[in-house]
Formats: structure tokens, C-alpha cells, sequence
């Protein structure tokens, strides 16, 4: 029966049943009872009602009323939150990050070309110019037009919500596939910012540069430990594990699986830094298949491969030296 799918599915994203019924009275705005005898099916669920749990829990009723269907129902968060300042959009993923570390033991599948949106946060400077990148392109900020780069584009408050993000992050088990060009696509951003002009002061663009390469020491610490840990800290065996596979044959989206005790969530980078985000649980499998595939044709860069390890970050310094020496040939021509 269609009501009794609808709250099997329902009752599979909360811990406790009395968790689900706490939330079901609220979103329908009645008692408890009733609430139990629809669950019981002794009272039919109205249309009206139907129409709110499928919209607030992402059910799709295509699927549960005709079965096969090519048809996934996503959430586009540049839909729910108009971007206006960098604070909305770090609010949104602050906001879905505390309902990840709330689901019990969660775990985070990622696959990335480019670096990880989160460690962005492991500096400031990082993450003031992804903001300032993604505000000048994605969502064409009017307050950005003509204002170019500097380190103080961004305010405290945005600083302690990418603190936060960093913290969910950190927190939060990972296992990770990233690629050769990790590291290309911001290289190619601050490149292209000192020769367009886009720097108050181009001395910050070697900075910026000098931030990648403490990023590239930093995680490959992560990698090597297997465990996170913040700059500055020592990691510990309590921590979060950190599992990284290197494929030097796949160039992938930017895309993210959550698994859970309680369900999952996939997510993928639309109109980057925007993303979108299903639950259903056909695109759940398709993706932890994917990703178990690649990464069963992977290196595995955590713990005990050194050699490899050690060879996937010195390219990436490589890269960094490489650029810095370029930019600095371009300023000094130019002053």
C-alpha cells in the first residue's frame, strides 16, 4: 500500500520512531494520536497531505506509484537560498552539515578534480579567494564587479562560519578519490587574476600560492596519518579517519555520498559551488557503486604507501613552485 511505503521510507530517517512522529505532528500540524493512525493506516492520508511529506521528505511518488522510473527528485540549494553575500551561502552548508553529524555513524564518499571545497577553510586567505572567485562568476555578486581581490574581501563572521564548516568537515569520516589536476583549476584562477589585474596588490596572488603549497604539507600529513586533524594540532587516534585514493585516469565531477545508519544523501556540484542533493535510494546505489569500482582500479595513498604518497604531493608542489615562479617573472616585468 502506497501510505505504508511512504512511511517505511519516513520512518528511515530517524533514529527513533517517536523522532519521526515529533517531526510528522509538526509538519502536519496535528497530535500524536493521529499521526499513529495513519502509520497504523487507519486514517488515509489526504492529497493535501500526500503532496506535503513527498515535498518535505523528497519522496518521489512516481517511483513508489509505478515502480522503474528514470525520474530522481533533487534539491537545488540555489533555488532555496539566493546567494547575496558569502554568509548565505556558508550558512547553507553549515546548515547541511549539522544534519549530516547528527545522522549516527556518517560517512562521507567524495570525488574530486578539484580541491575539496571544505579545506578551502584551512586558511583564510583560500577561502576568501574561492568566495571571491565564485562571487565574481557563479553568482555574478553585483558588489564584486569592479572591486578587486584583497584578503580583507571577507568579514570575521564569514571567517567563523568557514571555521565551522572546517569543523563539520574534520569531524566527519572521509574516504576520498582525487585526481592529478587537483590542484590546476585554482592555480589556473590566481594565474589568471594577476595577469587580468585582479589583484589590489599582486604580492597576495604569491601568497595565495604560498597557502596552497602549506595545504598540499598539510593534508598530505592527513593522508599519511590517515586520521584529520587541524594545522597546528597533533593528529589523534579519536579523530576522524581519513581514507584517500588517487586515479590518474578519471577526471570526475565534483560529487559527494553521505551514508548513514539512517539513510543516505548524494550530492553533486551543479553550477559550481552550487550542488544538488537526492536521497533516492537508486542514485544512492548507483554512486557507491561507481565509486567502490574506481576506487577498487585506485591507489590507495593513506597509512602505508609511501612511495606513491609521497610521489602524488610532490607533484602537486611541483605545480605550485612551478606557477609561483611564473607570476613572480610577470610581477617584477610589470612594476
Amino acid at each position: 500500500m502506497l501510505q505504508d511505503q511512504i512511511f517505511d521510507l519516513i520512518l528511515s530517517r530517524f533514529p527513533r520512531k517517536s523522532d519521526a512522529v515529533d517531526a510528522l505532528s509538526l509538519l502536519l500540524n496535528t497530535g500524536k494520536d493521529p499521526i499513529y493512525r495513519r502509520m497504523r493506516g487507519e486514517t488515509i492520508l489526504s492529497p493535501q497531505e500526500l503532496s506535503l511529506l513527498a515535498q518535505h521528505f523528497h519522496l518521489s511518488l512516481d517511483e513508489l506509484i509505478l515502480g522503474k522510473t528514470d525520474l530522481v527528485m533533487f534539491d537545488y540549494n540555489a533555488f532555496s537560498r539566493k546567494i547575496g553575500q558569502f554568509s548565505d551561502y556558508m550558512e547553507g552548508m553549515n546548515h547541511d552539515l549539522a544534519q549530516i553529524r547528527k545522522m549516527p555513524n556518517a560517512h562521507l564518499f567524495y570525488a574530486s578534480a578539484e580541491l575539496p571545497v571544505f579545506t578551502y577553510s584551512l586558511f583564510p586567505e583560500l577561502m576568501a579567494f574561492k568566495l571571491y572567485q565564485w562571487g565574481r562568476t557563479t553568482w555574478n555578486l553585483e558588489w564584486l564587479r569592479d572591486r578587486p581581490f584583497s584578503f580583507d574581501i571577507i568579514s570575521q563572521p564569514v571567517i567563523r562560519e568557514c571555521e565551522q564548516m572546517l569543523k563539520h568537515y574534520m569531524s566527519l569520516p572521509s574516504t576520498e578519490l582525487w585526481t592529478a589536476q587537483i590542484m590546476d583549476n585554482s592555480l589556473a584562477q590566481v594565474e589568471y587574476h594577476v595577469y587580468a589585474g585582479g589583484f589590489r596588490d599582486p604580492m597576495e596572488a604569491i601568497t595565495l600560492l604560498d597557502r596552497l603549497h602549506d595545504w598540499t604539507v598539510h593534508m598530505k600529513a592527513v593522508t599519511t596519518a590517515g586520521t584529520k586533524f587541524i594545522i597546528g594540532e597533533a593528529p589523534i587516534a579519536a579523530g576522524a579517519k581519513f581514507n584517500l585514493f588517487y586515479n590518474e585516469m578519471v577526471y570526475t565531477n565534483i560529487f559527494a555520498l553521505i551514508t548513514s545508519d539512517v539513510g543516505r544523501l548524494a550530492y553533486t556540484a551543479y553550477c559550481t559551488p552550487n550542488f544538488l542533493k537526492s536521497s533516492d535510494s537508486r542514485l544512492c546505489d548507483y554512486t557507491q557503486n561507481w565509486f567502490d569500482n574506481i576506487t577498487a582500479k585506485s591507489t590507495v595513498l593513506t597509512l602505508a604507501s609511501d612511495k606513491s604518497r609521497d610521489w602524488f604531493f610532490h607533484e602537486i608542489t611541483q605545480k605550485i613552485a612551478r606557477k609561483k615562479q611564473r607570476i613572480l617573472l610577470h610581477i617584477e616585468d610589470n612594476r
